[in-house]
């Protein structure tokens, strides 16, 4: 959970993502030694373990990585429904500010594979894409 400092702290950054929006944006993230995955984001004003991905989001780039240590993504955020060729939906079930937002996924290798068919993103989200989308549509570049 985030403190009043902290959001004063990161503010800018919180600000210049929710005004500089974008259709898409590419992202990569890490898997480090003790196998966690996180986000690769430069200047990050917070403990790097905010960067961290879990409840599922861990999950999908695992599977979307291919066993590499890393993994480039492109993200297409949505307010309604689209057709997206060859992208994995993602379709917001519950979000409160500064709780994350819980997705349903909509990916039959991701729900046989880890057995679930829902992942978190934490409130980083709201630094990287300026809001929690209703839709998210990811694929491994």
């Amino acid at each position: 959970m985030y403190t009043i400092r902290d959001i004063f702290k990161g503010a800018p950054k919180l600000v210049k993502s929710v005004l500089n929006r974008k259709r898409e944006y590419r992202i990569q993230f890490n898997k480090v030694k003790d196998g966690c995955w996180y986000v690769d984001f430069p200047h990050w004003p917070f403990s790097h373990d905010n960067l961290a991905m879990v409840s599922g989001a861990d999950k999908m780039l695992e599977l979307l990585s291919d066993g590499d240590l890393y993994v480039k993504v492109s993200v297409i955020p949505a307010k309604k429904k689209g057709q997206h060729e060859g992208y994995i939906e993602l379709e917001q079930t519950e979000h409160s500010l500064f709780g994350g937002s819980t997705y349903q996924v909509k990916y039959e290798p991701f729900i046989q594979r880890f057995k679930r068919d829902t992942l978190w993103i934490c409130p980083v989200t709201l630094f990287v894409l300026g809001h929690y989308p209703k839709f998210i549509y990811i694929k491994r570049l």
